[in-house]
């Protein structure tokens, strides 16, 4: 049987109303009606469980809360609790609340309040005498209509001493369009009293006692605008947030396992949880999150460093940096290091591509030949000598020392620097740099050998490092000549470009203040 035949008589009482109410009225009714269908069904069945609303408001598309409501309405009043209200309509009810055996009926006076202060006593007399207005309600009534009365009464225009300047009433005008109720009614009731209105239109206006009024005039006459402005904290509240504040740090630096949370990283939670127990105090996640935000703290991964583990590694790195602030004339300090090997293959790097296109690298790839290289930075003219071998051996370094020897030969010393491999502590190469020494041929060679594992120290890493984003990376050489070709090629343009730009190689070695030792005790930059 159609639901509307089976249901007519509901909603005949519907019929009337106009389609923006009555539609929504059946609709819900008709859902309303399904769900006591399917609930009495499922409780007829022999072991059937109840019909879960869960499952039903799932399945209509309606919030669970928003269904009780109307099953509620539709319980007590029929399908007439289901018709929606729309603006003002929706706070009023349509017939009498009933509680217990007495009925509450809301009844509203529109009294012309300025003209006769008599007639609004006696109106409040023959409120004050009805036996049908209950005795709570009267009290409230009499608060409210004996502040009208002493407004009314009040005929002169209260005055401002002396009068409102421009820019106090622009002041007191952004006092009023604030979000601040205290402030906007002070505000409001000055701009008032200046204008000239009576006692009576302010208070109505700022929702004001006499007193209240006559208060706000005097404080404004004494300080003038400063008297709407926020009070500064008290003292011991100042003390408060500072004791707060340092409990709440000295909680982070503690291990969450310590108060007997299963954690190894802090929680706005957790830090509540912990201050609870350390200090007895509730306290909650939004005041931690906006103390903890003041102090400047703030959620951040932690970075692996490269740090040294040599137990001389202040006392290297000072002769290092001594060593390169104390070059004299001829004098000349070589970073030096290793390279490779590179295969030649194709390689990925970071490329501009159209929407939607990614470039692909093949994961297994014959190779065509390796390159490597040994390479020397001179600190103060920011030069790079640079020899292709076979081998990283101690062989390639004589060969590159030879190179350097040859290439400054005017120099009176060089200072050679590099890290702790053991190919740089190798006996070839002590041999050669004695004998060369003891030749007293060209510039003496000294060694100011870096600490274990401090990379870190070596400005040549970064040059290395911008010449594998230049030249290797997206690359696709043919053979091993064309990338040594390219990486050569690279090389000469750079010492090019600082012979035409002179610079120091480095940057923050050079400086004692931002390379401290003292903070950084395994040391890590960058860009040395």
């Amino acid at each position: 049987m159609d639901q509307r035949i089976r249901y007519c008589v509901e909603l005949e009482k519907v019929r009337e109303l106009p389609d923006f109410q009555r539609i929504p009225a059946e609709a819900r009714f008709f859902i309303v009606k399904d769900y006591l269908k399917k609930q009495t069904q499922s409780g007829k069945q022999k072991g059937g469980g109840r019909y879960t609303a869960k499952g039903f408001c799932d399945a209509n598309k309606v919030p669970q809360r928003t269904f009780f409501n109307w099953l509620k309405v539709y319980r007590e009043r029929g399908i007439e609790g289901l018709v929606p209200k729309y603006g003002s309509d929706s706070c009023r009810e349509t017939s009498p609340q009933k509680k217990g055996k007495r009925y509450v009926i809301s009844i509203s006076l529109d009294i012309v309040a300025g003209k006769s202060p008599v007639a609004l006593e006696e109106v409040g007399k023959i409120i004050a005498a009805s036996p049908l207005i209950a005795p709570e309600c009267k009290a409230v009534f009499s608060q409210g209509f004996k502040r009208l009365c002493d407004l009314a009464r009040q005929k002169s225009a209260l005055k401002v001493e002396p009068p409102l300047t421009e820019e106090e009433k622009h002041r007191l005008e952004l006092y009023r369009a604030g979000n601040h109720k205290r402030h906007s009614a002070k505000a409001t009731a000055i701009l008032m009293m200046d204008a000239g209105k009576s006692m009576l239109d302010v208070g109505l206006e700022t929702n004001s006692a006499e007193r209240t009024l006559y208060r706000w005039l005097s404080q404004f006459n004494t300080n003038r605008t400063g008297f709407i402005e926020t009070k500064p904290f008290s003292q011991a509240r100042i003390n408060a947030r500072e004791i707060r504040v340092t409990r709440i740090i000295d909680i982070l630096h503690k291990m969450p396992s310590l108060y007997g949370i299963n954690r190894s990283s802090w929680t706005y939670g957790a830090i509540a949880e912990a201050y609870k127990q350390e200090y007895g105090f509730s306290i909650s996640e939004t005041i931690i999150q906006r103390t903890i935000k003041e102090t400047g703290y703030s959620w951040r991964h932690a970075r692996k460093v490269l740090t040294s583990p040599d137990p001389e590694y202040k006392k290297k790195v000072e002769r290092l940096m001594d060593t390169l602030k104390g070059l004299a004339d001829g004098e000349l300090f070589f970073f030096i290091d290793e390279v490779g090997p590179y295969r030649v293959r194709k390689y990925g790097g970071r490329r501009l591509m159209p929407a939607g296109e990614t470039a692909t690298i093949p994961e297994f790839q014959r190779s065509k030949g390796s390159v490597q290289f040994v390479a020397a930075l001179e600190a103060l003219s920011n030069q790079l000598t640079w020899i292709f071998t076979d081998n990283k051996g101690s062989n390639s370094l004589v060969t590159l020392l030879s190179r350097l020897v040859g290439a400054y030969s005017l120099s009176t010393k060089i200072y050679l620097t590099w890290d702790a491999i053991g190919v740089h502590s190798s006996k070839v190469l002590k041999a050669w740099i004695v004998e060369h020494n003891s030749a007293d041929i060209g510039p003496a060679i000294e060694v100011i050998p870096l600490p274990a594992n401090s990379q870190f120290l070596n400005v040549i890493e970064a040059v290395f490092g911008g010449m594998k984003r230049a030249v290797i990376c997206n690359s696709d050489y043919r053979s091993v000549k064309e990338m040594q070709e390219a990486i050569g090629k690279h090389f000469e343009n750079r010492n090019e470009y600082f012979k035409a730009n002179p610079k120091r190689a480095g940057n923050k070695i050079w400086d004692s203040e931002k390379f401290d030792l003292e903070k950084l005790a395994g040391g890590l930059f960058k860009r040395m």
